[in-house]
């Protein structure tokens, strides 16, 4: 038995069994996984990075209360006044009733309904009393409020 010249003998293709394992690496899989810790990572950066960042004051004693999603009022230390990450300006009427007017349509919309009537107050640790006072004296007169909760970062023990 011996081929002839030039004819090459073609066997048939075996078609793959059911129960055999494929060795190709399945990718949407791997795609669903990366997309579900993409979302996870960009919810997780809204959540940890809420208001106007400024540097706080330290102290030794504080809270363990959980945060209640309350809205964010910062004031830096030359007195910019911002509402979550919205810059409203200098302390002045004019931008404490914005900044009234903005915590009331997030009190209409809450995160959180334990969040309802209260406020989160960031002031820097080099921002004057002065600065900061007139924030306070509008959110007790005005504004009704009976609690503010004060931002501040674990003090280093020296």
């Amino acid at each position: 038995m011996t081929a002839k010249a030039g004819r090459v003998r073609r066997l048939p293709l075996k078609k793959p069994h059911v129960d055999s394992v494929k060795t190709d690496i399945n990718v949407t899989p791997l795609v669903d996984v990366m997309l579900v810790l993409l979302i996870i990572f960009m919810l997780m950066t809204l959540v940890m990075g809420r208001g106007h960042d400024v540097k706080l004051p330290g102290a030794r004693n504080y809270s363990q209360e959980k945060d209640k999603m309350q809205p964010v009022v910062t004031v830096e230390a030359d007195g910019t006044l911002y509402v979550e990450k919205n810059k409203l300006g200098p302390v002045n009427e004019s931008t404490l009733k914005e900044m009234q007017n903005q915590v009331e349509a997030a009190w209409k919309a809450p995160k959180n309904p334990d969040g309802v009537g209260r406020i989160y107050l960031k002031a820097a640790d080099t921002a004057e009393y002065s600065v900061v006072y007139p924030v306070l004296e509008y959110m007790n007169k005005q504004m009704a409020m009976s609690n503010v909760d004060l931002a501040i970062t674990k003090a280093e023990d020296e």
